[in-house]
């Protein structure tokens, strides 16, 4: 386990301090309440429950790294309080993952971030870049990352994925540091603002109860009946999952899914005949789907399903014509030393050619408007025809 008592150590000049008893965890966050800044990082297990299992908090101050034993400290409100306070920049890396965790255990939504990986993707990084590789450019220092894995559960904790919790937030103000000085000098920072502002509102980390629904495609071939199981599917496995804290994928697998769909409504002689689900899973829980199968669609469902947008026809034109555009975006970032994976997403991009009507807008608004330009985020927005004339040693483009 951990030392009874804090131990110290130096790392550079920073002490690294192991908190594992609720009044240390209390005196040192209530004097880190009134900190211009702080950096952290979290490190948790998910894969073997519902809900994460967050195990360890790393904090870095202007003098000292604490290391905090979540498994031993429960009450972290202190920390959280932190969190929320607009008067503390958080400092992170890769924070997205850290600020969901902390809205799902405890419902909390931060204020004045800043991120190191969404700073580099602004001044030349692809984007999502690793957190060793921004430090050995940025700061010369090779990390060794071979703890990324760690059982964070494990007590005592192994050494060296101590180390490696320590050398994740170590070099966060030095990165902080270093990165606001190339935004300032490519006049970048209210971007990086603006991108980190997204986290700082319960919106970010509202979930579709629809969502695994709306993603698959072959709903829009199924018959009223089906949709509405289907959809009743989706959300028994996420209440069962729930229910006893374990992953989704242990309640029901994804690939058998349509599976069950198709064999439910025939009874169990359909399941025999199948021989790809296991006989356990579908014995367990046959009646249970057959219930979901039989119970007639409420208004609620009636009124969802009704307002589905029907699938597009294809377009190959339009296709053609968007995936030229998303070149044009491509090479403006390229001239501007900006991740084209950070300005529009692959997946984003996706749904804008398709048209559909989930795509985000204010992601061709705020800085990207001002980096693409007026012409090209029309371009994008209306997705019309391009003409194209070759010419003797050039080839003009008109829309």
């Amino acid at each position: 386990m951990f030392p009874s008592n804090p131990v110290y150590f130096w790392r550079m000049n920073q002490r690294t301090h192991f908190l594992e008893k609720q009044q240390d965890f209390d005196r040192v966050l209530d004097a880190m309440a009134d900190a211009a800044w702080i950096g952290f990082d979290t490190e948790f297990v998910g894969e073997k429950t519902y809900v994460p299992v967050l195990c360890l908090i790393q904090i870095v101050t202007n003098n000292d790294i604490y290391l905090i034993d979540t498994l031993r400290i429960k009450d972290l409100r202190k920390f959280l309080d932190i969190v929320a306070d607009p008067k503390v920049l958080k400092i992170t890396h890769a924070g997205d993952n850290d600020y969901r965790l902390l809205n799902i255990l405890f419902g909390t939504v931060p204020q004045n971030t800043f991120d190191t990986q969404i700073a580099a993707g602004l001044v030349g990084y692809n984007y999502p870049a690793g957190f060793a590789k921004i430090v050995e450019r940025e700061l010369r220092v090779s990390l060794a990352k071979s703890h990324t894995v760690a059982d964070w559960e494990a007590r005592p904790l192994d050494p060296k994925a101590l180390d490696y919790a320590v050398e994740d937030v170590k070099y966060l103000p030095a990165l902080h540091e270093k990165l606001t000085r190339k935004l300032a000098r490519h006049s970048r920072e209210s971007w990086a603002r603006e991108e980190n502002r997204k986290w700082e509102t319960p919106d970010f980390y509202a979930v579709d109860p629809n969502k695994e629904l709306l993603a698959n495609d072959f709903v829009h071939q199924l018959g009223f009946h089906e949709k509405v199981f289907l959809m009743r599917l989706y959300r028994w496995r996420v209440e069962r999952a729930i229910e006893l804290n374990i992953p989704k994928e242990q309640v029901l697998q994804s690939r058998f899914v349509s599976t069950v769909l198709r064999a439910t409504k025939d009874g169990p002689g359909a399941f025999r005949a199948n021989r790809t689900l296991p006989e356990n899973v579908w014995k367990k829980n046959l009646d249970t789907w057959q219930e979901l199968w039989r119970r007639k669609a409420n208004d609620e469902e009636k009124e969802f399903l009704e307002s589905l947008p029907k699938p597009k026809p294809e377009d190959p034109e339009r296709e053609w014509t968007m995936e030229l555009l998303y070149h044009f975006v491509k090479k403006q970032c390229l001239e501007h030393e900006i991740s084209a994976a950070l300005l529009l997403p692959k997946g984003d991009f996706n749904r804008l050619k398709a048209g559909s009507d989930d795509f985000d807008h204010s992601l061709l608004s705020g800085w990207r408007f001002e980096l693409l330009g007026a012409e090209l985020v029309e371009w994008l927005t209306k997705g019309g025809k391009i003409e194209v004339e070759w010419k003797e040693g050039y080839c003009k483009l008109t829309m």
